[in-house]
Parts: structure tokens; C-alpha cells; sequence
């Protein structure tokens, strides 16, 4: 049995090709043999994660945490005339995490962990060479039809009604002060609402091909791994194969359901995956994941995602 590594934690800047400005921190064990950019998931602190990411680091994997340009630590001073927008994430901001990681820690092999948006925006980066593998959590569409009806009726109030009067009085989507999220710009929310009105949502015509490039969804040479829960409100089951009936990969793609009761939980949900209770099976699988693809030991034939 391997003893948990001594971490060291650092604070980092890193600009985007734009000049924007990323803020994040390094886990960095003693003796590290990769390298792994975590995601966050849309509008999250990602101090949310530190625990899960401690535990990964101690592992022997160095792990970035960052927060996407406009929120968190990385957001302006005045987010009122703040113009990002929602696929800025995948385009401009992932894949200079990456070159930074790389230039940094140019020996070691990189990998891929992400959560709900840090996982579906990935095949916008244009710089996917070298990646190991990608493991995820609760990736999917967010199509609010397929969503149970009271978190559809949260969810329209919150594009149709919130939005539209947060952006009216105050320029941008001021969730933090009612704990909805945090606070966010408005074009991000505009174009995330924009993609949840489409079960395909950013695959979909209107976008993938037109006002966005189509990436590298249906070409990654890297293995993937998906954990995801049946009781999760937004990555449900038919989300989650709206999303993946659109993804390819040279290297598997392969997936775990979770049910609350073989966890013998009440509910896991689409942020469970990361609460320290999940140590010994969630937690201890994702990071049995990254060692399988740190080795190497996938087949190499083409795969289609499948739920």
C-alpha cells in the first residue's frame, strides 16, 4: 500500500491568447509522474473540487485548478461591459491552461478530468495532442425537457426570467448573492441558454460548423472515461446520450452508471461525485482510471460512446 505524497500548493497566472487573464493553483506532490488540467463545471468555485484534486495530487498526480475567465478568481473588476462568452471556455481558455501545463512540465505525460462543462467544451481545444486520456464526470446536453419537471420549471426560471432581469439591472447575471451560482458575464449565459434550447445543444446545426468551429468531437485519440449518475437532474440518461451519440475517439470510450442505492445514498446527484465521503469508490476509481491510461493499457480500435 502506497502512502499518500506531501503536496505543495501554488498560485499561478497564466494569459490567453486574447491576453485575458486565468487564475489557478497547483497540487504538486513529491515525487509526481503526470500531469493533469482539471475542468470545472459552469459557474462553480473551484475551491468545490480542492478536496477531490488534494486527494488526486496524492496519488502522485501534479492537478491544476482553475477558474474559467469572468468568474471566480479570474473574473474583471466590473463584470458589466465584460463581454466572454460560454465557448470561450473550450476555445481560448482549456487550451492555454494546456500550453501552460505543458511548457511547465514538458517531461511528464498530461491528462484530462472534468465536470459537466469541463468535460463537453474539451473537443474545442485545438491543442489535443499529447493527451493520455480524459476522465469525467456528469458530461451531457442540458435540454431542459428531458429534465424532471420541477428542475425544468428552476431551470426556465433562471434563463427566462433571472437573466434577462439580472442583466437589465446590473449588466451581468448576479447569482452569487441569491447562492444560485456565481456570478457570471452575460453573453456566457446568453449562449449557454442558447445551447440548452436544442436537445443536441451545441452540436446541433445552428452551431456546431456555423457560429462555432466543430472540433474535435468525433476524431479524439485519447481513451475516455464517463462516471454518471441515474438520479442526476441534469445529466440524466437521455442527456447524457444526446451528448455522447456525437463523440469518437480512436481509444475507448467507456462509462460508469451509478445508482444512490449501491452507494447506499439518498441521492449522489450532479455534484456528489466530489464530497470527501466518496474517498473509497468514486474517488479511488477515477484515479484507478488515470493510472489504466497513464499505462497505457487500452485497445486501440474506434469507438463511439454508448449509455
Amino acid at each position: 500500500m502506497t502512502h499518500p505524497q506531501l503536496i505543495q500548493k501554488e498560485s499561478f497566472t497564466v494569459p490567453c491568447a486574447d491576453g485575458v487573464l486565468l487564475h489557478g493553483v497547483l497540487l504538486i506532490p513529491q515525487h509526481p509522474k503526470a500531469v493533469v488540467q482539471f475542468n470545472n463545471g459552469t459557474a462553480t468555485k473551484k475551491e468545490f473540487y480542492l478536496s477531490f484534486l488534494e486527494y488526486v495530487a496524492e496519488h502522485g498526480f501534479i492537478c491544476c485548478l482553475w477558474d474559467y475567465r469572468g468568474s471566480g478568481a479570474s473574473a474583471p473588476v466590473d463584470m458589466r461591459n465584460c463581454d466572454y462568452t460560454f465557448s470561450d471556455y473550450g476555445l481560448k481558455d482549456m487550451p492555454a491552461m494546456k500550453q501552460y501545463l505543458n511548457h511547465r512540465f514538458p517531461e511528464l505525460p498530461f491528462l484530462l478530468l472534468g465536470h459537466s462543462a469541463g468535460g463537453q467544451q474539451v473537443g474545442f481545444m485545438h491543442n489535443l495532442e499529447g493527451v493520455k486520456g480524459m476522465v469525467c464526470f456528469a458530461v451531457s446536453t442540458g435540454y431542459a425537457p428531458h429534465m424532471p419537471l420541477g428542475y425544468r420549471l428552476k431551470s426556465n426560471y433562471f434563463f427566462y426570467v433571472f437573466t434577462p432581469l439580472s442583466i437589465l439591472f446590473t449588466g451581468y447575471i448576479s447569482a452569487k448573492q441569491f447562492k444560485i451560482m456565481e456570478d457570471l458575464p452575460k453573453n456566457v449565459v446568453l449562449e449557454w441558454r442558447n445551447w440548452c434550447a436544442h436537445q443536441d445543444y451545441f452540436f446541433h446545426s445552428k452551431f456546431a460548423g456555423n457560429t462555432l468551429p466543430a472540433g474535435s468531437f468525433k476524431n479524439y485519440n485519447f481513451p475516455i472515461h464517463l462516471f454518471w449518475t441515474v438520479d442526476d437532474t441534469i445529466s440524466n440518461e437521455k442527456n447524457t446520450h444526446n451528448y455522447w451519440k456525437h463523440i469518437k475517439s480512436s481509444r475507448p470510450i467507456k462509462m460508469t452508471r451509478y445508482t444512490p442505492k449501491e452507494l447506499g445514498l439518498k441521492n449522489l446527484g450532479h455534484f456528489g461525485f466530489f464530497k470527501k465521503s466518496r474517498k473509497n469508490d468514486i474517488w479511488a476509481a477515477a484515479v484507478g482510471k488515470l493510472e489504466l491510461f497513464l499505462s497505457g493499457a487500452t485497445n486501440s480500435i474506434t469507438h463511439s460512446a454508448a449509455t
